[in-house]
């Protein structure tokens, strides 16, 4: 492991020596640089879906298209034919060989834009792709300084999520996918595969509200051997890419950078149990209690007054004052609601008198005045 991370440093640049590329001193804009590198990238992606290639070959062969423009101009060398070249050397790096009439065909549709198209062995766009590669090989492999070595930041995440006793299905979904992102830009030449393996660690469990327990008072990045500060560097970075997507349009998703100075406060680290901090049952056993201790104090505290204002005393003197001020005739006050409960209802009035015929007969059992 030592000797592979000394072999990557060596393909690791400062954002500064981005900016005097090949390319760019050739008179290529930064902004077309990364979108043409992007392309081609986007190009070995559409050779391995028609040729059912695994994702680590493709980054594999996305780190060497990469690694080939630090030494060599976008103007000289295409980056469709560069693209393919290095897809080809991949699979023979990762043990995933096709065979090359499919691997050419395959080429020449992902050209045409037409993954339908019928290729034969005969058509000259055939063999104009078959020389190509052959002829660009040998010349790929000393740009790169016969350096096949990649560790793909794919089996990174997969041990780190292992050493994390983290393993959920949609975390590892959502960091697989920021690595795949992450092949179409360069920051394979930013940030080694530890750190890009983390800052998907990183940004998914920030996306699935994760958090990963402290080991031996240690936090996971710790744990895991990579710097907080490369990581949200490497998260801004993406954040950028995001940002500047034509095709994320203006209703889209807004990627805040994450601040790379200062402690984390993000909700990624559980902090774990030790003697000066409680456990975190506790903390929240406790803050559960406070809460409602203070609802439960407030209740007894309007419990009290209720007694207070309502005791057997005040009961008694009420009901007594209310017996005389009916003894004297005087009438309970509206408004006042404690005795308005306990006033008796009042007797049903008389029935009303029986009304005299409209012809003045006398009724039975009347008599006449």
């Amino acid at each position: 492991m030592p000797e592979r991370q000394n072999l990557e440093s060596q393909w690791i640049f400062t954002e500064e020596e981005l900016l005097r590329t090949p390319s760019v001193l050739d008179g290529i804009s930064p902004e077309l640089e990364r979108e043409q590198r992007g392309k081609g990238c986007n190009f070995i992606l559409q050779m391995g879906i028609q040729l059912k290639l695994p994702q680590l070959t493709l980054a594999t062969a996305s780190v060497f298209l990469h690694r080939f423009y630090m030494q060599n101009s976008l103007k000289k060398h295409h980056y469709y034919e560069t693209a393919a070249t290095a897809l080809f050397v991949a699979t023979k790096v990762e043990e995933d060989m096709r065979k090359f009439g499919e691997l050419v065909a395959a080429c020449v549709r992902a050209a045409q834009k037409n993954h339908s198209l019928e290729v034969h062995r005969d058509d000259k766009e055939f063999w104009k792709w078959k020389d190509c590669i052959l002829t660009k090989e040998d010349y790929l492999l000393e740009s790169i300084c016969f350096d096949l070595s990649v560790e793909a930041p794919y089996n990174l995440l997969l041990q780190y999520t292992n050493k994390l006793g983290v393993q959920t299905r949609q975390l590892i979904r959502t960091a697989w996918t920021f690595i795949n992102d992450s092949t179409l830009t360069m920051l394979c030449l930013l940030h080694p595969s530890r750190t890009i393996a983390a800052a998907a660690l990183y940004c998914a469990a920030k996306h699935c509200g994760t958090e990963f327990p402290d080991q031996d008072g240690k936090p996971w990045w710790e744990v895991i051997g990579v710097l907080i500060k490369d990581i949200k560097r490497a998260c801004n970075y993406m954040a950028m890419v995001y940002e500047k997507n034509p095709l994320r349009g203006e209703d889209g998703v807004r990627y805040v950078t994450t601040p790379e100075n200062g402690t984390e406060t993000t909700r990624t680290r559980a902090r774990a149990v030790n003697d000066s901090s409680p456990p975190a049952e506790s903390v929240s056993r406790s803050r559960t209690e406070s809460r409602s201790g203070s609802e439960g104090g407030k209740r007894m505290r309007d419990q009290s007054r209720t007694d207070d204002e309502i005791s057997e005393e005040a009961v008694k003197k009420k009901l007594k004052l209310h017996e005389e001020a009916v003894g004297n005739g005087v009438g309970v006050p509206e408004n006042d609601s404690s005795m308005r409960g306990k006033e008796k209802a009042p007797p049903p009035p008389p029935p009303p008198p029986p009304e005299r015929p409209e012809s003045g007969e006398l009724e039975e059992g009347e008599l006449d005045d």
